[in-house]
């Protein structure tokens, strides 16, 4: 019996989280936000939270860095200062989206800002509600 397909073969690849000491120095929002980021995935959490913060202050309405920022914080039990971040994130997508200016990548971020929230303070994502209202 001849074989319709043929069996792939799948190799694991390791990969390594970008270097941040590679990325020279942050000029832009962006800049820092990447390299932020590129500390976060390699667990160096002060050097991210460090870039994070200079990019929130640089642009304290910029969605992806304030997301960016609770996701360290909370990486580093500093939940207090996550949820404050999240919340950040939340109202202003909540204030942009009710102009309409955004779509669903927000939309979608937003929920999961709120699902981060409720983790941190009630020990649960509890979205339910959130992703009901959108079927019904």
């Amino acid at each position: 019996m001849r074989k319709l397909f043929k069996k792939k073969e799948i190799f694991k690849v390791k990969s390594l989280p970008v270097d941040p000491a590679g990325m020279g120095e942050p000029k832009t929002v962006d800049d820092f936000q990447k390299r932020g980021m590129a500390y976060y995935a390699r667990k160096q959490f002060k050097d991210a939270e460090a870039d994070l913060k200079k990019a929130v202050s640089m642009n304290g309405n910029n969605i992806d860095a304030y997301y960016s920022l609770g996701m360290v914080l909370k990486a580093a039990n500093q939940n207090d200062e996550a949820v404050a971040a999240f919340n950040h994130v939340i109202n202003i997508i909540t204030t942009k989206n009710e102009a309409n200016a955004w779509g669903t990548k927000y939309d979608m971020l937003r929920r999961l800002a709120l699902g981060h929230v409720n983790e941190m303070t009630q020990g649960d994502w509890n979205l339910e509600k959130e992703i009901w209202k959108h079927i019904e």
